[in-house]
């Protein structure tokens, strides 16, 4: 039987990719009757009543290395008060301490060559950096898991100690009520609803994806781009004032079935869960090479070099259109992170008494 499981999360809540990634395997595993705790500052949603959520004093919100600090130190302060004399599995989702597990859910800072010891002077810099080398490298750390491969590699490359660590994939998952059936179908595609889905609309492609439908429109005036997740106010006014841009800002649903492809050119992207959804619900995509997604080696899927010439992007929508049907595919499920945690990951780990 595994001892209590205690997860470090600044918001608890389906707040953000990280923090519903949390919240799904916290609830996961507490519905296959785990002893589970949760240590934040913020609860977002109806918490499950078995969960038991402990709550610290949130810190001023900027700067956030500062924020950070206060966080992980009254956070380790807990955790010694609380569970002093327990055994007890500590899993991080933040910069932590005291952790034995910690999911990577982003890249590696990365300071760059240029002007690297300048760089490291910074206060900002310099802290963040020792607080992710102490997220990693710790003693007490036996297990680290990224998000996709792209983040093993960057992480693996930046700090080549973590070959003595124990290093498992911990992809994001999808409802398993998304399996319904085994095909989309359509028997045409003539007007080309594209769909583009991201807050962080600079670092997930918008102003390519502009480019990728202006560029289609040159063969088919119909087509449209529909946006979620940014309010138009928020970008260019050139993007804005385009008839056929739609934006929706933020919306828990997306519409699936009105589109053809979801288009995610990506400059950097640690996973990719809207991909995932995506093709739970039949709908194509094209995609940069930047898009950690790509480990689940989804059908109906267009992976274009990021720095690809527009042409080969608007070859990809092509071939994507010329599809007469479209597999409907779930590669992994948040049914499927659960087990990987209750059943290989913990069972695995040296417990020890605080």
């Amino acid at each position: 039987m595994l001892p209590r499981i205690i997860h470090i999360v600044k918001r608890f809540g389906c707040v953000g990719g990280m923090e519903t990634y949390v919240w799904r395997l916290v609830h996961g595993l507490s519905e296959q009757g785990l002893s589970v705790s949760v240590i934040c500052e913020q609860v977002f949603d109806e918490v499950d009543s078995n969960i038991e959520v402990v709550r610290v004093e949130t810190a001023m919100k900027k700067p956030r290395w500062k924020s950070m600090l206060t966080f992980r130190s009254r956070v380790e302060m807990l955790v010694r008060e609380k569970y002093q004399g327990q055994a007890v599995i500590i899993h991080s989702h933040e910069r932590s301490l005291l952790h034995h597990v910690t999911t990577f859910h982003g890249p590696p800072i990365d300071i760059g060559d240029n002007l690297r010891w300048i760089k490291c002077l910074i206060p900002r810099i310099r802290a963040w950096k020792r607080m992710e080398r102490e997220e990693l490298l710790a003693p007490q750390v036996q297990c680290v898991l990224p998000v996709s491969s792209i983040i093993q590699e960057a992480l693996c490359s930046t700090y080549p100690e973590l070959t003595g660590k124990r290093i498992e994939l911990g992809w994001p998952g999808v409802e398993k009520s998304s399996m319904c059936g085994n095909q989309r179908h359509s028997t045409t595609f003539s007007k080309g609803n594209f769909v583009f889905v991201g807050r962080e609309w600079k670092r997930k492609g918008l102003l390519r994806a502009v480019e990728i439908v202006r560029g289609f429109r040159d063969f088919n005036r119909n087509s449209t781009l529909d946006v979620y997740g940014v309010d138009s106010d928020e970008v260019p006014r050139a993007i804005r004032e385009l008839s056929w841009v739609r934006f929706h800002g933020w919306n828990a649903k997306i519409p699936w079935n009105q589109y053809d492809v979801l288009i995610h050119p990506a400059a950097r992207e640690p996973f990719g869960m809207v991909v995932s959804e995506a093709r739970a619900q039949g709908v194509a995509v094209l995609m940069s090479d930047r898009v950690g997604a790509s480990d689940l080696q989804f059908e109906c899927v267009r992976m274009v070099p990021f720095d690809a010439p527009l042409d080969q992007w608007i070859a990809g929508l092509h071939a994507l259109l010329a599809l007469t049907s479209r597999s409907i595919e779930v590669k992994w499920t948040w049914d499927d992170l659960v087990d990987l945690h209750s059943n290989v990951i913990y069972p695995q780990l040296e417990v020890k008494i605080l």
